[in-house]
């Protein structure tokens, strides 16, 4: 989804409308400027409420029109990528959103959402409520219930892609309804309770709240429907308990070519071996997966201690456990290795965590050069 943002005078040369427009016809956007390689954005506010439309310029119309209060509706058919909607020029982690989705209808891929982004980091967030012809679905993380339903959790990473920022490598963070909220009937989203969620399966958003938040409609991939939407502003809420009643997920780290799972072994001091085990549920087999500026860090759940490259660099070499760190050798990118599995590959050194093919539990995992082998691949199995 792109978000290129362009200023408001540069717009009125593609739609020969100002910011402050409360209806914009798509079809203007199809305009040929010369010399401008533009995407089609505006913004504005209407009766106290922040709203914008972005679309990418294709062809077919996107009709978005303001309605009173927080109302908008938007119609479309359209072969591109759109986002649009009303809310607020700011993020507010304790913010409680009422909404009512008086009528939706939408084929192909998209959302109705609770949208915006966070910056230190760079986090794009959803919740999603609506959506469809698919339901969105990431890495899974955990789940939350809140205000009456119950939410998975998943996440995404985006490389070089289109942000609030420019283009940005970043992460995406997301709940997404188990089923579809209904139409015509008020709705709040406790919004507290997703951040706390989130934060409990490692997924922190940004310190910086300045982005905007809004109800969001968005469609991709080609599709036509229709949405009326109104939002307000429903109070405020820190979460109920810690987490939105998610609890701390934790996760076993299973190897696909001998079935062993990454194991702390007990294990305390600094540089200790990183191990294997079987099937168990020992708190020496439980991680927690912390997100840590594009990559990840694995906590054990009964040490504390946290998987480490050591900065070895030759092939079988033992991977070890280290305390609290943000050192990059304790950072770890995720590269889909296809049926639920990842290739888990250190950012200090480069290097894979292989189980090397051992079948006794206690042995130690190593590291491996860039290999596609099962003995580098890993699945990520909740702990229920």
């Amino acid at each position: 989804m792109e978000k290129t943002i362009l200023t408001c005078a540069v717009f009125m040369l593609l739609v020969f409308a100002g910011c402050s427009e409360d209806s914009i016809d798509n079809e203007f956007l199809q305009e040929d400027v010369p010399g401008l390689q533009l995407k089609g954005y505006s913004s504005g506010t209407h009766d106290g409420f922040f709203w914008f439309l972005w679309t990418d310029d294709r062809s077919g119309s996107v009709n978005y029109s303001n309605g009173s209060g927080g109302n908008y509706s938007v119609s479309w058919n359209y072969s591109g990528n759109f986002t649009c909607g009303k809310g607020w020029s700011y993020g507010d982690y304790s913010r409680v959103i009422g909404y009512n989705v008086g009528a939706h209808s939408h084929t192909g891929g998209g959302s109705i959402a609770y949208y915006g982004w966070t910056r230190n980091p760079l986090i794009e967030y959803y919740v999603n409520e609506r959506w469809g012809n698919s339901r969105p679905t990431g890495e899974y993380r955990g789940a939350v219930t809140s205000d009456g339903a119950t939410y998975d959790i998943y996440t995404a990473m985006r490389y070089n892609a289109p942000s609030i920022d420019g283009t940005q490598t970043f992460r995406q963070v997301f709940s997404t309804r188990r089923s579809q909220a209904p139409t015509g009937q008020n709705q709040t989203i406790t919004f507290a309770n997703h951040v706390n969620a989130w934060a409990s399966v490692g997924l922190n958003l940004g310190n910086d709240w300045s982005p905007y938040a809004i109800l969001l409609t968005e469609a991709y991939g080609g599709s036509q429907g229709y949405a009326n939407v109104t939002v307000w502003n429903a109070g405020s809420s820190t979460g109920g308990g810690n987490n939105g009643g998610g609890g701390t997920q934790y996760y076993r780290i299973q190897n696909r070519a001998t079935g062993l799972y990454i194991d702390g072994m007990g294990v305390t001091n600094n540089g200790g071996d990183l191990g294997q085990y079987a099937n168990i549920n020992h708190q020496n087999a439980h991680w927690i997966r912390e997100a840590s500026g594009g990559y990840e860090r694995f906590k054990n759940r009964a040490t504390g201690l946290y998987i480490d490259g050591m900065g070895r660099t030759n092939n079988g070499d033992n991977a070890g456990q280290y305390a609290n760190t943000t050192h990059v050798n304790a950072q770890w990118s995720l590269e889909a290795a296809g049926d639920g599995y990842y290739r888990l590959r250190n950012r200090g050194t480069g290097m894979y965590l292989d189980g090397y093919g051992r079948t006794t539990s206690g042995s130690a995992v190593s590291q491996y050069a860039n290999t596609t082998h099962p003995n580098a691949q890993w699945r990520f199995v909740p702990v229920q």
